[in-house]
């Protein structure tokens, strides 16, 4: 993931706060019953969703802060650790859920906004990243938790309503991480957009934007797809 020519990183500063507004406004139409209900991710209630994207602010928080000191800040203790806080926060009642939320993602934002020109570029990691890449990239990734857990939570909005450029953005993402294949290529039906994967001859699947990126991510059962060969590509899990 690289910044677009000439584009500063506060542009995708601004996509991100308002993805994070727009979560935030739906979680204040939930219960505390809605969030004991199961989200669309295995074995996780929406509890456990809203509280792993705090944690997730609090963890990329910590990459911008190890960028802006130059002191190693690792994004969680342990994935021990971060499994433990999203189980026990899991159960908290709504208020607390949308309090912490919202601090969090304002810490995050706040973090960003005092990074300046090259702190930019200096490489960062997460626990489970193979090699370091620039605190840059932390925004992207923090958009990433926020619209995709959004669509997660299964409340009504859905790969549909993300932003075009961001369902580009992960096509692009799913693209390069399955360069291996399998073999295929997507087309989509409702925008100009053709995405090849692995080498050789590979079946075209045709659908929405929308649906494609969903089903690339593994969420989707690739329901609105049509493969040219009557069979879709059986996909490995995506991060």
């Amino acid at each position: 993931m690289s910044a677009l020519p000439g584009r500063s990183p506060l542009a995708h500063l601004d996509e991100t706060a308002a993805a994070t507004s727009r979560y935030l406004a739906a979680l204040t139409v939930l219960t505390d019953e809605d969030l004991r209900a199961p989200s669309l991710l295995p074995d996780w209630t929406r509890g456990h969703v809203v509280t792993h994207i705090a944690r997730n602010a609090d963890g990329l928080r910590n990459l911008l802060v190890w960028a802006r000191t130059g002191v190693e800040t690792p994004q969680y203790p342990s994935w021990e650790q971060r499994n433990r806080d999203i189980d026990s926060g899991s159960g908290r009642p709504l208020a607390e859920m949308v309090a912490d939320s919202r601090a969090s993602a304002a810490a995050f934002m706040e973090e960003a906004s005092r990074l300046e020109g090259d702190q930019w570029e200096v490489p960062v990691r997460t626990l489970s990243s193979k090699t370091p890449f620039p605190a840059r990239d932390v925004l992207k990734s923090r958009r990433t938790e926020v619209e995709v857990h959004h669509a997660d939570l299964g409340t009504g909005y859905t790969a549909a309503d993300w932003p075009r450029d961001f369902t580009e953005m992960i096509i692009g993402r799913v693209q390069d991480d399955r360069a291996d294949g399998p073999s295929m290529v997507l087309s989509s039906t409702d925008v100009d957009g053709l995405w090849k994967f692995g080498e050789g001859a590979g079946p075209e699947i045709k659908g929405t934007q929308a649906d494609l990126a969903w089903w690339l991510i593994g969420r989707g059962d690739g329901s609105g797809l049509v493969s040219s060969t009557g069979e879709l590509p059986r996909l490995t899990k995506w991060r």
